[in-house]
């Protein structure tokens, strides 16, 4: 089950993960960038067989990336 990526998750994690204070605009940012990261991970993740090369991990982002 994939739980949604909330600014409210945003906020909560930046401040309990790294103490930083995140305003509601800049959250709301980066909810739909985290969001979008992850579902690509989760993409990504689909095809991996966990026998790939390591190195392959940068290559794969940045063909994510478009």
């Amino acid at each position: 089950m994939q739980n949604k990526i909330t600014p409210e998750l945003i906020r909560l994690m930046a401040a309990q993960l790294c103490g930083l204070e995140v305003t509601a605009q800049r959250a709301a940012q980066l909810a739909i960038e985290v969001a979008r990261v992850n579902d690509a991970a989760r993409t990504a993740a689909a095809d991996n067989d966990l026998n790939d090369e390591p190195s392959r991990y940068a290559v794969t982002l940045a063909a994510l990336k478009s």
